[in-house]
């Protein structure tokens, strides 16, 4: 919008890890050279993490490119909630192999090959997952079993942990004390200072064209680190809003003010996002796992006809004094007794996978609920339900929304009857 006002190639500050942006503060340049050594070293497992918005997937997409020209060949999960032989098969894909393995061990012999044949190339591989922080143990367990693909001198694949502080808290469980033990080089981002945060914006402003007649005044600066606290995502809010109100007023001296008059309307549009949140998520279409967690809101959650719904609860401990459970039993006894539209989101033969989804989903603010596996089944899976609809269409608009994520791509609608024992297809 404001780009030619300025003359800028492009808007200096996108929220897309693009990594031509990449700014090398002292702390990201540690960081980075930490990776690059243990890379290098074949060091194993190498864990990076930070707060929100501190550049950790920028800093993974520069690193890739920077081992784009070397004898490396990597795999970058971006969204590891997916099932175990899901990642697997992630991983796979990402290295380029075709495997048509049907098991886990079949996709663990097929990437084990590929791995044996790249240390035959004098070839480095290198797995990297983003959020980690959103792995559960049974998965980073799964991980670690990839590290045993060795040889008797050196590791096969290195692999990187990148994630929020919260990762540090889950590998210091006590069932993953094995992962945590072979961590061999850890490092966590910090914030950018005051001095750094000015010398980000220029870079940015750099890169993306400026000739150099952009000012922002120190009062400026200030009030953007006072704002931002040299989070690098929210600095780059605070100078996008500036720049915005400086092409309004058609000058290229940021001042105070302009920064002020960009944060009220960044704040307004927190508020109003807020008011239209399930509008705009739909008419915009900004992210597929925000879409899916909206479905639920409208969700009412179903199991079947038993009335002591809490003791169907995967290991939730939601009381019937709980809202969120006390709509759900209303809601089922409106419709006792007729049939009804349900998804099945996914069945889970273990059950720690089964309740790490429960607990996943929980994390919006409304219960789950799962139907015990029935004797009659022969293979005990825990099938998992959501929702009850008398209108197909509003089943099959929430079944679109949960296919958008990866991990419940094999979601479906299907018709059910209060009075069943379980839902039928």
């Amino acid at each position: 919008m404001y780009e030619e006002f300025y003359g800028l190639k492009e808007k200096p500050f996108s929220l897309t890890p693009d990594p031509r942006f990449f700014f090398l503060s002292e702390n990201h340049r540690e960081a980075f050279e930490h990776l690059l050594y243990g890379i290098k070293e074949k060091e194993g497992f190498i864990l990076i993490t930070g707060e929100v918005g501190t550049g950790k997937t920028t800093l993974c997409r520069a690193l890739l490119e920077k081992i784009e020209s070397s004898a490396t060949d990597s795999a970058l999960i971006l969204n590891p909630m997916l099932s175990g032989y899901e990642l697997l098969q992630s991983i796979l894909n990402d290295f380029g192999i075709q495997s048509r393995a049907i098991t886990k061990k079949g996709l663990l012999d097929d990437l084990n090959q590929f791995l044996l044949l790249q240390q035959a190339s004098n070839r480095n591989s290198i797995l990297i997952i983003d959020e980690a922080q959103n792995l559960p143990p049974f998965l980073l367990e799964e991980i670690r079993i990839l590290s045993n693909l060795e040889t008797e001198k050196e590791k096969l694949l290195q692999i990187i942990l990148m994630g929020q502080v919260e990762l540090k808290e889950k590998l210091s469980l006590p069932e993953l004390r094995q992962l945590n033990q072979r961590i061999s080089i850890r490092y966590h981002l910090q914030n950018l200072s005051k001095e750094e945060v000015a010398r980000y914006i220029q870079h940015r402003l750099m890169v993306a064209g400026s000739p150099g007649d952009i000012h922002f005044s120190s009062g400026a600066l200030r009030e953007i680190y006072d704002y931002c606290r040299g989070i690098p995502r929210l600095t780059n809010l605070a100078a996008d809003r500036a720049l915005l109100a400086g092409y309004a007023e058609q000058t290229r001296e940021i001042g105070r003010a302009a920064v002020v008059k960009g944060l009220k309307s960044l704040e307004g549009e927190v508020i109003s996002l807020s008011r239209g949140f399930f509008r705009r998520m739909l008419t915009e279409g900004l992210a597929a796992v925000l879409i899916f967690f909206l479905g639920l809101i409208a969700a009412a959650l179903f199991l079947d006809s038993d009335r002591n719904l809490s003791k169907r609860i995967w290991g939730l401990h939601l009381s019937d004094s709980s809202p969120s459970l006390a709509e759900a039993k209303a809601r089922l006894a409106v419709v006792q007794g007729s049939s009804f539209y349900t998804l099945q989101v996914g069945s889970y033969k273990s059950k720690d996978e089964a309740l790490d989804i429960a607990q996943r989903i929980k994390a919006t603010g409304y219960p789950i609920f799962i139907a015990k596996p029935e004797a009659s089944d022969g293979q005990n899976f825990h099938r998992l339900y959501l929702g009850k609809f008398t209108d197909k269409t509003k089943a099959e608009e929430l079944e679109r929304a949960f296919k958008k994520v990866d991990a419940f791509s094999e979601v479906r609608v299907v018709l059910a009857s209060s009075d069943a024992s379980q839902a039928a297809p």
